[in-house]
């Protein structure tokens, strides 16, 4: 499903108020991105465990900073504007079917935020919280 900017605010708020776990990958360049085959730039890759501390929308405010969601973590917050983004919100059912079972067994969804830059980053919202050393990632984008 894509989700409008406004459908992403309120799956975030709703993790936040359900003080739901969430798991947040990224990597850039995208594995999936052109630009990550043709140009070459920094590589980088992120995962970070914590709960969603703000998801809000401000309609006063145009493009990126009209909206934004912070994940807190007990090493520190990661804050994304995220008011020119597009949404996929997925289920696990619909993982690949070498990954579904863990999938299933380890989250309820997957909210994956795509940047104009090409950047992406994928929320899991967990059943449990995850041990340190196995994160991982299984949405179909």
């Amino acid at each position: 499903m894509v989700p409008s900017l406004a459908d992403a605010v309120t799956i975030f708020s709703k993790w936040k108020e359900d003080s739901a776990e969430v798991l947040v990958v990224s990597e850039s360049p995208f594995q999936q991105s052109r630009r990550g085959v043709i140009q070459q730039s920094v590589d980088w890759s992120l995962g970070m465990q914590g709960k969603i501390t703000e998801a809000t929308i401000d309609a006063s405010i145009k493009g990126s900073k009209s909206a934004r969601v912070v994940l807190a973590t007990t090493s520190g917050n990661l804050s994304l504007n995220i008011g020119i983004c597009v949404f996929v919100y997925e289920e696990p059912r619909e993982a690949k079917p070498d990954v579904r079972a863990e999938a299933e067994s380890a989250t309820i969804s997957a909210l994956s935020v795509f940047f104009p830059s090409n950047e992406v980053f994928v929320f899991y919202e967990l059943r449990e919280p995850i041990q340190k050393g196995s994160l991982f990632g299984w949405s179909t984008i």
